[in-house]
């Protein structure tokens, strides 16, 4: 690389810390690695340690908004991509997905965008969030504890905290579905639907923000972690979806038993 190109490129990483100083708070997420701790950090210095961490020579820093207009509402966010060639804009209309390698900057997303651009991103290095409604994404933050940059303080009001049963519950259902597959139909949808169904029945509360934040952090794919909030909503409401039997009755007592005693055996549940 030139050192004009290399000069560039560089500036290109000073906009984009501008833009996510502006935006006021915002939330990153490594992809590829472990999940780092929550922290807080002075958003001059954060900011700047994330754009030079996350983009390598050849990468392209991908800038996503749901739609094309809405890269307009922000002038130095519209700037970056404008100005220089390894800055590209993708949209959520229309399944936009990153083009090549590199970080990813999610303008004003809510957690059904975050795990769309997931299902169809390859080669995303790393996402930060921008967003303007902590509440669209608070129980996916909850979830995955990523590092927040700048003001934290729309962090200090939690989601809902899920009941231990209901962890355990999902963290057996991550194991035992097969995540290629929906879970709109056949064995998938048995075992999701009877899980939920069996936690209801046990008067166990259920938060279907919660869940899906929790799903979407733990590898739950395409539109899954839609589906399983639905449910919970639908079985919260009243509703019993169809689905044939295929857990013990004594599910729960299984659960209780795993929880007291550290054991993790998906199998023994069913």
């Amino acid at each position: 690389m030139s050192q004009q190109a290399a000069d560039e490129e560089r500036w290109a990483l000073g906009v984009a810390s501008d833009l996510l100083i502006e935006a006021g708070f915002h939330i990153v997420h490594r992809s590829g690695g472990s999940t780092p701790s929550a922290s807080f950090t002075a958003p001059s210095t954060a900011t700047d340690d994330w754009c030079i961490e996350h983009m390598e020579t050849g990468d392209t820093l991908s800038v996503w908004t749901s739609l094309m207009s809405n890269l307009s509402n922000c002038y130095a966010l519209e700037r970056l991509v404008q100005r220089h060639s390894n800055v590209v804009h993708i949209t959520g209309r229309g399944g936009g997905a990153p083009r090549g390698n590199g970080p990813v900057l999610m303008a004003w997303p809510d957690m059904e965008d975050i795990g769309k651009l997931v299902r169809y991103g390859r080669g995303i290095r790393a996402i930060c969030l921008i967003t303007g409604n902590a509440d669209q994404i608070r129980p996916w933050v909850m979830a995955m504890k990523p590092d927040i940059l700048g003001d934290g303080s729309d962090w200090e009001t939690f989601s809902p905290d899920l009941d231990p049963i209901v962890i355990e519950a999902l963290r057996s259902l991550t194991l035992t579905v097969n995540h290629n597959n929906t879970i709109s139909a056949g064995y998938e949808k048995d075992r999701v639907v009877g899980v939920l169904l069996a936690l209801r029945d046990a008067r166990i509360p259920m938060d279907a923000d919660a869940i899906q934040g929790w799903a979407l952090a733990h590898g739950w794919a395409g539109k899954n972690p839609e589906r399983l909030a639905q449910y919970v909503r639908d079985i919260n409401s009243g509703k019993r979806p169809r689905a044939r039997p295929v857990l013990r009755a004594e599910y729960i007592d299984h659960l209780r038993q795993k929880l007291a005693s550290g054991h993790n055996d998906p199998d023994a549940e069913d």
